[in-house]
């Protein structure tokens, strides 16, 4: 091969240089996806938080509740640790001692009343509920005297959470409601309640934007099949269309020279030509079909045990300039893709045909195959570029050293380029796994 000329861009650079629009829609299905996952995560997010409030809400009602309950009954013995016979007992009661219940209760606002008056309230009168809201809590003791709890403001608007007690009296008619303990405060830990909400806010929003990029990652890997796709179709097309137009127009050249020969000798000569470039445009056609009917992972390349050493005979036998090719193979047996295999070999000695010089030679053994050649090599700095599409050393297309490396990728090897024994280039086409078997 002779050194490689100023480098041109790649295929894939060129692939890569601009978003496609089938690459542009990949993305905004990815971003979308993001959207939707993101979304979903914040109405779940949403509906949870709004529960825990109201169970956080209901929990402390639930126990305020019990409390008050207890403290009303506790506070009606309090004040009749005997029997009345009458409201107007109850009346006569020296209720001042209520004053000296510890103030740590529970409560905030206690009083007691008679159907006639108000006999103790505190810290005021004005913090009991309304006269209306009072008479009716009267009333319903009197009709089934029970500990009973409910809502109410005060007289300044504020919603408390009540409980009422009732006094009993007894007689020998039997016993009556002759007043009633009433107790209440507001729901405790308002405080507490918003720093939840706050902290549950917080929370949400940070799960929200993981759950967002988490989103956006799986919505990457999700997609990146179709993205892979969609690169390699863009690659092939790129690269097809660029190796084409090189040998068609060099063909439609020759045509040209052969339709202006002055003579039948000139005119045969470069329909030779043409039917030479007609050969290696064929190659290169086969080439390019096959890496565009299988799939980048080689999952519609049929596999089969083959006997390496014949293929390789055959595909030699079957390239141009086969006579200055030496053949060197052990009987070997392998799985492996035919019809890969065997272009792959036709590219290597085409190659060290074209760029080299002779003596070519083949060697087959279970690692995999050689080829060599007698040219000025490629330079060891050189070496990685000249296995990409697109790229080459001389005056080709770089379509065939890509494939190879392709082949080899599809049976789980790979391709290396070094020196040969003596001078030259030495093409390592090895082939992964254990042979089937020997012939």
């Amino acid at each position: 091969m002779t050194s490689p000329t100023a480098a041109r861009p790649t295929a894939e650079r060129l692939a890569r240089r601009r978003p496609s629009p089938a690459q542009r829609q990949v993305t905004r299905i990815r971003w979308r996806t993001t959207a939707v996952f993101a979304l979903t995560t914040a109405l779940c997010l949403t509906v949870l938080s709004v529960l825990a409030l109201r169970v956080d809400t209901a929990s402390r009602a639930d126990a305020l509740t019990t409390a008050l309950r207890t403290e009303a009954a506790a506070l009606s013995d309090v004040i009749a640790p005997n029997a009345f016979t009458s409201a107007e007992s109850l009346a006569s009661l020296d209720l001042s001692r209520l004053d000296t219940i510890p103030t740590d209760r529970t409560v905030t606002v206690v009083g007691v009343l008679t159907p006639e008056a108000i006999l103790y309230a505190s810290p005021t009168q004005s913090s009991l509920p309304a006269d209306a809201e009072l008479r009716r809590r009267l009333h319903e003791q009197q009709a089934d005297p029970e500990v009973r709890d409910s809502f109410a403001p005060d007289a300044t608007g504020r919603e408390l959470h009540w409980a009422t007690a009732p006094v009993l009296a007894f007689s020998p008619s039997g016993r009556s409601v002759v007043g009633i303990v009433l107790d209440g405060g507001p729901l405790p830990g308002a405080a507490q309640h918003a720093e939840l909400r706050s902290r549950l806010i917080a929370i949400s929003a940070a799960l929200l934007v993981l759950a967002a990029l988490a989103g956006h990652v799986i919505a990457g890997f999700a997609t990146r099949p179709a993205r892979r796709a969609l690169q390699s179709l863009e690659r092939f097309q790129i690269e097809a269309s660029h190796e084409l137009r090189t040998p068609l127009s060099r063909l439609r050249l020759m045509v040209d020279n052969a339709e202006e020969a002055a003579t039948a000798v000139e005119r045969s000569a470069a329909l030779d030509r043409a039917k030479d470039e007609v050969d290696e445009l064929a190659s290169l056609t086969t080439a390019l079909l096959m890496r565009a009917r299988s799939a980048p992972d080689g999952a519609t390349a049929v596999r089969e045990p083959l006997r390496l050493d014949q293929l390789v005979a055959v595909a030699v036998e079957e390239s141009p300039g086969a006579q200055d090719v030496a053949v060197d193979a052990v009987p070997v047996v392998i799985e492996g893709a035919p019809e890969v295999l065997t272009q792959a070999v036709r590219n290597l000695v085409e190659n060290a045909l074209r760029h080299g010089l002779p003596p070519v030679r083949v060697r087959v053994d279970e690692h995999g195959i050689e080829v060599t050649d007698a040219g000025p090599g490629v330079r060891w700095r050189d070496r990685r570029r000249v296995l990409r599409p697109g790229e080459t050393a001389g005056g080709g297309t770089g379509s065939g050293l890509a494939l190879v490396v392709w082949a080899a990728r599809l049976h789980g090897g790979d391709v290396r380029l070094d020196e040969a024994p003596g001078g030259g280039l030495r093409v390592r086409l090895r082939l992964a796994g254990r042979p089937a078997g020997r012939g």
